[in-house]
């Protein structure tokens, strides 16, 4: 039997020095005790910034001004299957209040915060609080070449200044790379540069020890299906970010059983590093895009200005090594 559908519309209010409005679920209902963010189920046939400005009105005394369509997720509970939409609003007038007894607060959420907020709320609110924290772009280094490592890694960090600031930087040395990787220092340029680094070892390789919990973490084919859940969600509570490479179904509900935070989803188009790869195609991304509840990210011969495309068959960013290399 199928379960049935409901769309929730949430409103993901931020303030103009970076704080966030969330509220505690009140005693009584749903996920009570659980910090969320405001909002709620869209009516029969109502438009959604309709339903969106409804449920803030109703719910938290506030009139949106300026709302943006950030993400949508879908998320299954043993009954229901709920459809979040999530908008980010920039501007309102009224004093976000308690109108249904809920207590509300607005606290920072950046970078620095986010272990701690996913910690506070409900698992299905994960990708939504990743999609406020994260870049819409990820730029992927190309691999090792001829030269060796040293001279990757001097290559990789000679580039970083002048990529776009903030962005999530995947550091995919290769399957060619057999020296030990310098994990650290290449970290440290990526952050000292305003980006988000990703570590992504060759292989099966185990992840490195010992990495700022500021660095994220990629599970490639190999490790998605080989890495245990408690090794992924150990290093999550640790604060790590990790990411996931899918490529069909079967890949994608691995990376959902493992609860990862991102996924790049590839190939969408046949590329110079990968021909004779042909292209999964818009309409299969956006299968794929429509039943992950984390953000997508499209990977495969698209750039930024793919973007708008992209956000339209329902992903979240954009992954490439030519486009930003």
């Amino acid at each position: 039997m199928d379960r049935p559908r409901t769309d929730i519309v949430l409103g993901l209010l931020r303030e103009p020095d970076g704080r966030v409005w969330t509220e505690v679920r009140p005693d009584g209902k749903h996920l009570a005790g659980l910090r969320a963010f405001p909002g709620g189920k869209r009516r029969a046939g109502e438009a959604l910034r309709d339903a969106l400005a409804r449920e803030l009105d109703e719910e938290i005394g506030i009139r949106v001004q300026r709302a943006r369509r950030v993400i949508t997720l879908n998320w299954d509970y043993p009954d229901r299957h709920l459809r979040l939409i999530g908008f980010e609003v920039t501007r309102w007038t009224g004093q976000p209040r308690s109108a249904e007894g809920q207590q509300l607060a607005a606290e920072p959420l950046d970078r620095d915060a986010r272990a701690d907020w996913l910690a506070a709320m409900p698992p299905a609110n994960r990708g939504l609080v990743n999609a406020l924290v994260l870049p819409r772009c990820l730029a992927i280094t190309p691999p090792v070449g001829a030269d060796g490592v040293t001279a990757w890694q001097a290559g990789v960090e000679s580039r970083l200044p002048s990529l776009p600031a903030p962005m999530l930087v995947n550091l995919r040395p290769g399957d060619a790379a057999n020296a030990d990787l310098p994990w650290p220092a290449l970290a440290r340029a990526v952050l000292a540069a305003g980006h988000w680094p990703v570590v992504n070892p060759p292989g099966d390789r185990p992840w490195p020890e010992g990495l700022d919990p500021r660095v994220g973490l990629h599970l490639n084919h190999a490790r998605l299906l080989s890495m245990s859940d408690h090794a992924v969600r150990d290093r999550q509570a640790r604060g790590h970010l990790v990411s996931a490479a899918v490529h069909d179904r079967a890949t994608l509900e691995r990376a959902i059983e493992l609860a990862v935070d991102l996924i790049t989803v590839s190939p969408l188009r046949e590329t110079a590093t990968h021909p004779g790869a042909s292209g999964m195609g818009w309409a299969a991304f956006a299968g794929l895009a429509a039943a992950a509840p984390m953000p997508v990210y499209a990977l495969g011969g698209v750039g930024p200005d793919d973007l708008p495309r992209i956000w339209r068959r329902g992903g979240f960013g954009v992954a490439s090594i030519s486009a930003f290399w």
